[in-house]
Order: C-alpha cells, then sequence, then structure tokens
C-alpha cells in the first residue's frame, strides 16, 4: 500500500512525458492512415480551422466559442483536482493535448506540405504561447491536490484555498491566451491564408 501510495507524491506527473506520447501518437497515427484517403477529411479540418480567420466571421459568435470552448477546458480539469479522479483526468488531458499538437501539425503538412505545417502552426500562434504553460502547470496542480485526497481521504480548507489561489493565478495568465485567440489569431491565420494561397484561387467561403 505504501509503494501505491507512493506513485502520488507531489510532483511526480511526468508532464512532459505524457506530452510527447501523446504528440508522437498524433504523428505516427496521421502517416499510417493517410493511404486510406484521409485526404478530404483532413481539407475540411483544415478549412474549418481557417474559417476563423475569415474577416466576414461574426466577432461575437467566435468570441463565444472560444470562451465556451477554453473556459471548460481550463475550469472542468480545475473541479476535477477536488476528487480523485483528477489523477487520472490530468495524465489523460495531458496525453491528448500532445496528440491534438501532433495531429494537427501532421496532418497539415500531409495535406498541404511546408505551407500546411505553416498554418498548423498559425493555428496555434500566439495565444498557445500562454496555453502550453498554463495546461502543463494546470494538469500538475490538479494531480497533486487529487493525489493529497487520494492519500488523506479526505479534503482540508488550508489546501482547499491555497488550491484554488493557484487555480486563479494561473487562471489569469490563461485568460491572457484566450485574448490572444480572440484578438490576435484570426488576423494572423487571415494573413498566413492570403499570402501562401494553399486554396489557390478556389473560393473557400
Amino acid at each position: 500500500m505504501k509503494k501505491k501510495l507512493g506513485l502520488y507524491k507531489k510532483g511526480n506527473l511526468p508532464v512532459y512525458g505524457l506530452f510527447l506520447i501523446g504528440f508522437l501518437a498524433g504523428v505516427i497515427l496521421p502517416n499510417l492512415a493517410w493511404k486510406y484517403d484521409w485526404s478530404q477529411k483532413t481539407a475540411a479540418s483544415i478549412y474549418l480551422l481557417t474559417s476563423f480567420a475569415d474577416k466576414n466571421l461574426e466577432k461575437q459568435k467566435y468570441m463565444l466559442h472560444v470562451l465556451r470552448l477554453r473556459g471548460s477546458q481550463f475550469l472542468i480539469p480545475a473541479f476535477c483536482g477536488l476528487s480523485v479522479f483528477g489523477i487520472t483526468f490530468s495524465v489523460v488531458e495531458i496525453v491528448l493535448i500532445g496528440f491534438q499538437t501532433g495531429f494537427l501539425m501532421t496532418a497539415s503538412i500531409l495535406q498541404f506540405g511546408l505551407q500546411g505545417g505553416i498554418i498548423g502552426i498559425g493555428a496555434m500562434f500566439p495565444q498557445y504561447i500562454l496555453y502550453f504553460p498554463c495546461y502543463f502547470y494546470l494538469m500538475k496542480m490538479v494531480y497533486e491536490q487529487s493525489a493529497e485526497i487520494w492519500k488523506n481521504h479526505g479534503l482540508f480548507p488550508t489546501e482547499i484555498s491555497r488550491y484554488f489561489v493557484k487555480i486563479l493565478l494561473c487562471g489569469v495568465l490563461y485568460a491572457g491566451g484566450i485574448v490572444l485567440e480572440i484578438w490576435c489569431n484570426p488576423p494572423v491565420m487571415e494573413i498566413l491564408m492570403k499570402s501562401l494561397n494553399i486554396f489557390g484561387t478556389a473560393d473557400i467561403s
């Protein structure tokens, strides 16, 4: 039993290793599946990404979409940290973040070559400069807090207060990423799409 609990010591979550596992899976799987005609699906995915960069897109709808998506991605794991489920959730979430990153980059390159890779990077810039450290730190906190609950079989007010202070500070930085995604990423994508012109003269609207 002691050995089992030892697995849940603070700082024991291999964040970067788990991210790398997910990233490699995201790189390998599209390459294996490419021969089964993923071209159209990938093209559709890229189109959806670029649609958010369209200057005609209603800003309010885009803003609400980002707030709902990113807000749930932050709040759900934060509350999971107050239960024993946070241990499993944080591990799975880090792997999924790595997988999504690797899949986006690989699928973009497979469909459009080097230019597609640039588009894939553009889809994450500049918001992921803040998102990545926030996600890593958040999942580490969730894991540690959940591990404490596992070991001590309960919640303590002082631990919860410290946990929420850390969550709040992390949330401030995370909110900066949301602002960047709403206001900076669409112009970046629009510039990239116009300059690279990977869809040629075709109307993608």
